[in-house]
């Protein structure tokens, strides 16, 4: 068992006691450089998923598949952990405890254990062949992605690709009797994927689960990983009018922005912090940033609970821990952060006359010096998607330099 108090330089950090697999560790004594386990969220009575990762002093670091989690005690909440970018906390006494997710409204919890192991699991050796199954969601008003898969015995991992993104780092178990268990946790979303493969191997009986709120059923139809199953999105499309915004910075102040008199490249991300797909978008920017200094970026953020006055300004601390977190603070002098509207694609639109509908979020739009039209492209595959999101660091690189048409 892991007890744990706030880990502060206090008084009564000296007197935390961590006791691990029934030994004791003496007071004074340096602390085991990992300690591995799992962190079990309980989303009900039956459902459960469980993120591996482990303990260095009073850091938790999660592992979500081929991402790193690095969480840190709370400078606000005792006997909690912040979550990084998504603003939520990890709260343990006693390895007990609950995620709170500050992002949605009221009070929302799940409750977390802490389970330690005696030893890390090997690293596993992944096959290179891709399974791939076509998705249905819902009944009533379906709605569809593409799930590709990689195994090493019965351990999987994974993505989902929708027609405007993806659901980033999955993993889980495939196992020989044909029961599917796929979950991850990237601390804005906590997703949970159970059924069974047919004798044809399509997936019967799927359940899919968002945190401990919103559950629906899916089937699956096994397909070519070379195949692409998924309708095309409608694109956003450039109405002709001036690129211009208007909205509030971070710091404060009123900011009106308008291409007619920009000079250079300019690109406007039109994103929330909420949002882990407009996460990845940021961090192919900053790599494109540092490529390209002269580049200057727009963070456009249409943010949760900011169509009021006490909302916007709780969005704005939160897009300035955001700006912190994601490496822009003040060191990049070519990067702004707006806050220009609430978290609604219609009220983005509305914000962005310049664009005929607001297709997905991240939105993004390519201004360039002497260009008659801008780059504009709806949606985003992260690096979970491999290859996919290779073609996306393709597209955005030669907008960027001018060498791709609009679409």
């Amino acid at each position: 068992m892991l007890t744990l108090t706030r880990f502060k330089m206090t008084m009564a950090a000296p007197a935390a006691v961590v006791v691990l697999l029934s030994a004791c560790l003496q007071q004074g004594a340096p602390k085991a450089p990992n300690v591995h386990g799992s962190l079990i969220f309980q989303l009900n009575d039956t459902d459960s998923v469980a993120i591996p990762g482990y303990w260095y002093a009073d850091t938790l670091v999660l592992n979500n598949a081929d991402e790193s989690l690095t969480l840190i005690p709370s400078d606000t909440i005792d006997n909690a952990w912040s979550v990084p970018v998504f603003d939520g906390s990890i709260s343990l006494i006693n390895d007990t405890g609950h995620w709170k997710d500050n992002l949605r409204s009221g009070d929302y919890k799940v409750p977390v254990q802490w389970k330690p192991q005696q030893t890390q699991e090997a690293a596993p050796d992944w096959s290179n062949d891709t399974l791939s199954w076509l998705l249905s969601f819902g009944e009533q008003d379906p709605w569809f992605g593409q799930l590709y898969l990689q195994q090493a015995g019965t351990l999987c991992r994974g993505s989902i690709a929708t027609p405007t993104g993806d659901f980033r780092y999955l993993h889980g178990n495939l196992n020989e009797s044909g029961a599917m268990r796929l979950q991850t946790f990237d601390g804005a979303h906590l997703f949970y994927f159970k059924g069974s493969l047919s004798a044809q191997g399509d997936i019967v009986d799927g359940v899919f689960l968002s945190g401990n709120h919103y559950s629906t059923p899916f089937s699956g139809t096994r397909i070519s990983s070379s195949d692409n199953g998924l309708a095309e999105a409608p694109k956003a499309q450039w109405t002709g009018l001036p690129l211009a915004y208007s909205g509030v910075s971070i710091d404060g102040d009123s900011v009106h922005w308008t291409a007619k008199s920009a000079k250079g490249v300019h690109v406007l991300s039109v994103m929330g912090s909420w949002c882990p797909n407009c996460m990845d978008e940021h961090r192919l920017l900053l790599n494109l940033s540092a490529r390209h200094p002269e580049l200057t970026i727009h963070t456009l953020a249409f943010e949760r609970g900011a169509d009021n006055d006490q909302g916007k300004a709780t969005a704005l601390q939160r897009l300035s821990r955001y700006s912190e977190q994601m490496g822009v603070d003040n060191g990049r002098p070519n990067w702004r952060i707006t806050l220009v509207g609430p978290a609604s694609k219609t009220e983005a639109q509305k914000a962005l006359p310049f664009l005929n509908r607001v297709v997905s979020f991240p939105t993004a739009v390519v201004h360039r010096e002497g260009q008659d039209a801008p780059w504009i492209h709806s949606g985003f595959n992260g690096p979970a998607m491999g290859p996919a999101y290779e073609i996306e660091v393709a597209k955005f690189t030669s907008a960027v330099s001018g060498s791709l048409e609009n679409r």
